[in-house]
């Protein structure tokens, strides 16, 4: 993990970048595109490029082409609708969570998460439980982007998925919400079996920045896994609680010099 423009900026940054990738991975070219001009934020990179309304005719047909009986038919007009940013899109992407293609469902869940509307959290919460693994992520994601407290019951279940990318992906959207509601759930992730779950985690805890999350975070910087200690100081970092000073100060003599790194910079934002 790279340090960046700041010891603290540059790592949360990475965590999250790396999290939205693995997302956009199985998406076709055309929506990968737009999202890789800001990972962490692909709804504003595409309302960026386009903030009117689209073609009725165009949005009619491409609507009518998701009733096509090939696949890739489905998938490509899925593709299109999602780029054109439409809010008239909202009712056919709801639709399309019912698809039988998993790259259409996935398609869908991803449109509703650019389209940030609220509407959308049932139907998602929904897809959290699809058969396909890729589906429940993007579903997952989409319900982050949203950015409604509401959302996250529809997320926290999704801690205990089958899939550790489902797993991950849930912690980075509890983060992107940032409602203290996540944190015991959050804390428990950091007990997960898998190293990026727990890392995400500790970067989504340092997202919301609430002191009951200081001591499991403490904890953390003593974790097998150098990316968890390193994250859980620079979560640290952002809660700013007195109570850390201890842990921060012994992990200055971490093995790893990125979590000494990370470590010192966490000391420096405590006041």
């Amino acid at each position: 993990m790279g340090v960046g423009t700041g010891v603290g900026v540059g790592i949360g940054v990475d965590v999250a970048t790396g999290i939205t990738q693995s997302v956009v991975n199985g998406m076709a070219n055309g929506i990968a595109n737009t999202v890789a001009q800001n990972p962490t934020e692909p709804a504003l990179a595409g309302e960026k490029k386009q903030n009117r309304t689209a073609d009725p005719r165009a949005v009619n047909a491409l609507v009518e082409a998701l009733k096509d009986t090939d696949k890739g038919v489905r998938e490509t007009a899925m593709e299109a609708l999602v780029q054109l940013h439409d809010p008239h899109i909202f009712e056919p992407l709801i639709t399309a969570l019912k698809d039988s293609s998993p790259d259409v469902r996935e398609k869908a869940a991803f449109g509703l998460g650019q389209l940030r509307d609220p509407r959308a959290i049932p139907a998602l919460g929904g897809a959290v439980k699809d058969q396909n693994a890729g589906v429940r992520e993007q579903a997952v994601f989409a319900l982050g982007q949203l950015r409604a407290a509401d959302a996250i019951d529809a997320i926290v279940p999704a801690l205990h998925d089958s899939s550790d990318n489902v797993r991950e992906q849930a912690a980075f959207a509890l983060g992107q919400i940032r409602d203290a509601r996540a944190i015991d759930p959050l804390i428990s992730a950091l007990k997960d079996s898998k190293e990026n779950v727990r890392e995400q985690a500790a970067f989504a805890l340092g997202q919301i920045r609430n002191a009951k999350a200081v001591d499991a975070l403490v904890i953390a910087l003593k974790d097998a896994n150098t990316d968890v200690r390193q994250q859980a100081a620079f979560a640290l970092g952002q809660i700013r609680d007195a109570r850390a000073i201890e842990g921060l100060t012994a992990a200055l003599k971490d093995s790893n010099a990125s979590v000494r790194q990370q470590a010192a910079f966490a000391l420096g934002q405590i006041r």
